[in-house]
Order: structure tokens, then sequence, then C-alpha cells
């Protein structure tokens, strides 16, 4: 089923209700969302190996197309190719896109939703509706596995026969040593050279913070792009220590997290990774602005 609108999403819906104004809103089909669903053919798919996500909508009204729906964000997915269906008939429409993707590299994957933009049939109001998040976990085959055992212990293998040839060499510079040395005169040694020491100050973790926020505002500045936002928003998922594949509803839960400039940065870094394309320049302002009051707010 459609996913009902939490307190951040619902921001994320009324910064596009407000850029979009009301042209864009009679633009938009009257659809009555009766389910809107992101699932995969399996939830724990293997490394190189092709799986599908699969979006599935079902709307009550018999329409020949779906106009505005964005898939999700899969940044950290290769895309091999896509397939979508309508099927209209006396109860309503089923709409089904099948995106074929591989992962190449192990560990969890957390799916951002799809989105659908309409007027709500109910009520005549322009709205916004998201998917289910799509958490995978992705393992290496046994062949892959095999694989990577047999190449590690040639690596192993041949590091042993290196550290012996290193060995060796020593071995045969330090005899050599000795025997130049015993057919030379002593030679006292130098005097030895004061050296002088620059210390260091160390970085509090507010200076730290501050440095890796100032980054990302450099970064989001150079590359306005989506892929950068989303780069940049985990980026500041990691400073203030929030797992990969948390939500920004997991994030403002955190101490701190929900609160003054850090709020509003987070909002606008969830915004500009998953906003729709007419929408995007404008958030990247907002997030840049916002990256700028957290950096000054650290000073």
């Amino acid at each position: 089923m459609a996913r009902k609108l939490t307190a951040p999403l619902i921001l994320v819906a009324a910064a596009w209700l407000a850029a979009a104004g009301t042209g864009r809103a009679q633009t938009l089909q009257r659809l009555t969302v009766e389910s809107f669903v992101l699932s995969a053919d399996t939830l724990q798919p293997q490394v190189d190996v092709p799986f599908h996500v699969i979006v599935t909508l079902h709307v009550r009204e018999s329409v020949s197309e779906i106009t505005n729906l964005q898939l999700p964000m899969l940044a950290q997915l290769d895309l091999l190719g896509d397939e979508r269906q309508t099927l209209s008939g006396p109860r309503g429409t089923q709409y089904r896109e099948v995106v074929t993707v591989v992962a190449h590299a192990d560990g969890r994957i957390m799916i951002a939703p799809a989105t659908l933009q309409a007027i709500d049939a109910r009520d005549g109001k322009p709205k916004q509706w998201f998917t289910n998040d799509l958490p995978l976990s992705v393992h290496s085959s046994a062949t892959r596995i095999a694989n990577g055992v047999a190449v590690g212990l040639l690596a192993h293998i041949a590091r042993f026969f290196a550290a012996l040839l290193w060995l060796a060499l020593l071995v045969g510079a330090a005899v050599l040593a000795i025997f130049l040395l015993r057919r030379r005169a002593p030679v006292p040694p130098p005097a030895p050279v004061p050296v002088s020491y620059q210390q260091v100050p160390l970085l509090s973790e507010a200076e730290r913070r501050r440095h890796q926020i100032e980054d990302a505002l450099l970064v989001l500045r150079a590359e306005r792009t989506r892929s950068a936002a989303v780069r940049v928003r985990a980026a500041v998922w990691r400073v203030i220590g929030a797992p990969e594949g948390e939500t920004l509803g997991d994030v403002l839960r955190r101490p701190g997290c929900n609160e003054g400039a850090l709020r509003d940065l987070l909002v606008a870094l969830e915004r500009s990774a998953f906003t729709y394309d007419e929408d995007l320049p404008g958030a990247i302002d907002d997030a840049c602005a916002a990256l700028e009051r957290y950096v000054g707010s650290l000073t």
C-alpha cells in the first residue's frame, strides 16, 4: 500500500507544491491510489548476479498511462534495463515497472521509496505518494567466495616468498657491511644534530565536524547534480554518526538532530537527493544555504 506522509516527507511534498504552483497542479492526473508498492524478486541478491526491482501501482481510474511517477534512486546498483506494463480494465489500472539491476559488492543496501505526484480524486488536492523503503542484503556466490579464497592464498604465498627474498638480501648486505667495516679504520661518530619538533595542535570534535561540512559544501557547489547531492547527504550522515541505510525519520530521532540548523540541513539534503528533476536546482541552492548556516553555527 502507498505509505502515508510522515512529517519529513510532508515538508518535501510542501516544498514541491510551493515550487510547482497552481499551473503545475492542473497538469497532474486525477487518480484514486489504492496501492503503491516497491518490491524485488529477491531481498538477498548475489554479487554480479542480475535481479529485479519492481514498482507496482493500482489506481481506481482507467487510464492509458501513468505520468509523474519517479523511480527510486539506485546509486549503489548498476541499471541494466527496465520494462513497463500498464493494464486498464473495469476495476481500474494496474501499472508495473520492472527494473533489472546488479550489485558489485557485498553489504546492505537501502533503496529509497518511489514517488507519485497526482491530484487526489477523493478531495481534488494535489498530493505526493511514497512507496515503502526496500532493504537488500547482497552476498557473494559460492564460486566468487572460492575464487576469493584462492586469490588470497596465492597472495599470501607470494608475500611469503617476497619476504624470504628480502631477508636473504638483508643478510647478504649485513655480511658485506661487516666485512668492509673490519677492513676500514674506526671513524669517530659525528656529533648528533639537534632536531626541533613542532607540535601540531589537535583539532577538537567541533572543528573536525566544521571542516567536513565545509568540504561537503565545496563539493555541492562545484557539482550541482543529484549524484553529488546523494554523496553529500551520505557524508553528513557519517559526520553525525548515523549508519548507512537510516532514513531521514530515523536520523531526526537522534539526540540533537531535530532542532536548529542541523535539522534544516538534514531536511534540505533529503530534498536535494530525492526531489523531481525540475525542482533539483532550487533544492541544491537550499541545501548549499543550509550547509552555510550549519557551518556558521559550528564556529
